[in-house]
């Protein structure tokens, strides 16, 4: 048992930084034309600082997106979770120039908001020579191939709190609206036509998973619908992210880290059917 013990926890720290890279088709409903192809590199949930394998895992998406080179780069949370790992996240993060800019939103560990007892909240005053605009219940517009696009970031804090209103977030007549929020589950409260594209992490994929008939058995964030990977939520995709690392305890079981570069489609799917009327 001691044996299966060691050689499930040696798994267990070696999945944790054995980082997935992939390319996602994520469709959009209503992507001007001129936007089709467009590349987003969605990064999540570095955790940094704790002790664990994370800024490995940094280091391996970082080198992921320059190689890649975005045209955007968007990261969904829970940047720094212990300021000794400031430092050198900033250095990683500097090795990024997107065109089209490195936007960010705090999580819930960047606010102090977790009962991790290896987590202190962190939210960088400077971002030194890394490009990031942190989105704080504010957002930006950027112009791409003669389109605008408006990125608004969802402050962790105002939906935990209950106050959040993330469709008032977006000010513009922006051709392409894209919402950065932590948590995924902010998707079921927007009002529609808010925005086509919600991009989201927190959730780790379930971090540590066990396999069972038809699927995955998380161990943790079991209430939650919106594991991991791409949702179609009415007229709005959400893309999920499993985050590159680990939180409170250093392991992933069947949740790899990721680090995804998102290609943006048309979705040419029929619009959902509401339900009829009650009578």
């Amino acid at each position: 048992m001691a044996a299966a013990g060691g050689a499930l926890a040696g798994w267990g720290l070696y999945e944790a930084q054995w980082l997935q890279t992939h390319e996602l088709e994520v469709p959009v409903a209503g992507l001007p034309p001129e936007l089709e192809g467009l590349r987003i590199l969605h990064l999540s949930d570095f955790h940094a600082g704790s002790p664990s394998l994370n800024l490995r895992a940094m280091r391996k998406a970082i080198a992921y997106g320059v190689r890649q080179q975005p045209d955007m780069v968007v990261v969904t949370g829970d940047l720094i979770t212990h300021r000794r790992g400031l430092a050198p996240a900033l250095v990683q993060l500097a090795r990024l120039s997107p065109p089209l800019g490195l936007f960010a939103v705090l999580g819930n560990h960047d606010t102090g908001d977790t009962r991790d007892p290896f987590s202190r909240a962190v939210i960088p005053e400077d971002w030194g020579d890394a490009p990031v605009q942190l989105l704080r219940d504010r957002s930006v517009t950027v112009e791409a191939r003669g389109r605008v696009i408006e990125v608004a970031g969802m402050d962790p804090d105002a939906w935990t709190g209950g106050t959040a209103r993330p469709e008032a977030l977006f000010r513009g007549a922006a051709d392409l609206r894209i919402l950065l929020a932590h948590f995924p589950d902010v998707v079921d409260h927007l009002p529609i036509g808010t925005c086509p594209l919600v991009l989201a992490g927190h959730l780790h994929g379930g971090q540590i998973c066990l396999p069972r008939p038809g699927g995955r058995l998380r161990l943790s964030h079991q209430r939650w619908r919106y594991l991991d990977g791409i949702h179609r939520v009415g007229e709005t995709t959400l893309v999920v992210s499993r985050g590159v690392g680990t939180t409170l305890l250093p392991f992933r079981l069947l949740a790899r880290p990721e680090a995804a570069l998102l290609r943006l489609v048309p979705d040419i799917r029929p619009a959902p059917v509401p339900p009829p009327a009650s009578t």
